[in-house]
């Protein structure tokens, strides 16, 4: 049976002007008279594409400093992976070699139905693997190595009540490892050097900071000087950050409790759970806002997952690519200036001229 065609590439008129007034119930302004309010859309995701010098930063900045005055509850996490993020009234957490902060990896889903330390040592050495370029053999180490970290804890798989036990973190990994090349393992020795930079960093083994604020952001820009670790620790956060909203439940309207934003989304593109909380984050009421200047620096589940889509001036290279992808005309696409967006909202289409971050603060 063939796929059901998509909806026509055309734009929607923008409406008659409306008051400032109006703005608070009509969502959040991106430009003109285009409002964006995640309630009117199947889901709450957001995928922006621009190139460098297109607005992009200043666009997700506008988004993520508006949304808490529309969601007065609403929790705003941001993952920098460039340093250039900030917001009026964050609390910012970097993690550097000289930072007091850290992410435990190693922290346990509480979910019963399926969380515990083994499902726990299995995710975080997908996560590692993936970042770190592992083998087969290491990988299985690695969940072993981990699976005895959380047993020395007194945290075991078949009894929930000690998932809630202080978990171990990666000062105990190495520990472990460090014993086992003692007692002879050449695989370990091999591990070691794999993990080396992670233990020299010491952003997995010190204190994570309280996911309490409303406006936090993980300053990760030190990270890119150590190919994996900025994906290791986004992808640390999401997974714990997710895994809360599950055990929170479901939510019963729309509004939603937390957001992610996330510019050069490309540093988590294949990210698991990334994809994770776009197909489901919505009923827990988890929302992502995320960003990259190109087309192929974000997945296809994140483009499918989304049902809001702006596209700032890219690359002349990738117009038919986008054209194609967000139904768009590439001639409107190749003619955007700086801060000038196409928005797909569900069917409708609009041309905005962005209002960015600093011209709202």
């Amino acid at each position: 049976m063939p796929p059901k065609p998509l909806p026509a590439a055309t734009l929607k008129p923008n409406q008659s002007k409306k008051s400032t007034t109006e703005s608070a119930t009509d969502g959040i302004l991106l430009g003109d008279k285009v409002y964006w309010n995640p309630e009117n859309l199947p889901n709450g995701h957001v995928a922006i594409i621009g190139a460098s010098g297109s607005g992009k930063t200043q666009t997700l900045k506008a988004i993520a400093y508006e949304l808490p005055r529309f969601y007065p509850n609403v929790r705003c996490i941001t993952i920098d992976f460039h340093g250039d993020q900030e917001l009026p009234g964050e609390v910012c957490y970097p993690l550097n070699m000289e930072s007091p902060y850290g992410i435990n990896p190693l922290v346990v889903d509480l979910d019963t139905k399926g969380g515990g330390p083994s499902l726990q040592a299995i995710a975080v050495s997908a996560i590692l693997k993936k970042a770190l370029t592992m083998g087969v053999n290491q990988e299985g180490l690695i969940i072993d190595i981990l699976t005895t970290c959380y047993r020395q804890r007194g945290i075991i798989q078949d009894e929930p009540a000690t998932w809630r036990r202080e978990p171990p973190t990666f000062a105990n990994v190495r520990e472990e490892i460090d014993g086992r090349i003692k007692s002879g393992c050449k695989e370990s020795s091999k591990l070691a050097l794999k993990l080396a930079a992670m233990f020299e960093y010491g952003i997995f083994t010190r204190p994570q900071p309280s996911l309490d604020a409303q406006i936090i952001r993980f300053d990760l820009s030190a990270l890119g000087k150590v190919p994996g670790l900025g994906a290791i620790a986004a992808e640390a956060l999401i997974k714990q950050v997710m895994d809360a909203h599950r055990i929170l439940g479901e939510i019963e309207g729309k509004i939603p409790r937390s957001y992610f934003f996330i510019d050069e989304v490309k540093e988590v593109k294949s990210s698991r759970i990334l994809n994770i909380v776009l197909a489901d984050g919505r009923k827990y009421g988890l929302g992502a806002v995320v960003a990259s200047q190109r087309k192929e620096e974000i997945s296809k589940e994140v483009i499918a997952n989304t049902a809001t889509k702006i596209i700032l001036p890219v690359d002349q290279a990738e117009v038919k690519a986008v054209a194609s992808c967000l139904r768009f005309s590439d001639s409107l696409i190749s003619n955007l200036e700086p801060l000038q967006a196409l928005v797909r909202m569900g069917k409708d289409g609009h041309k905005v001229n962005i209002k960015p971050y600093y011209e709202r603060i």
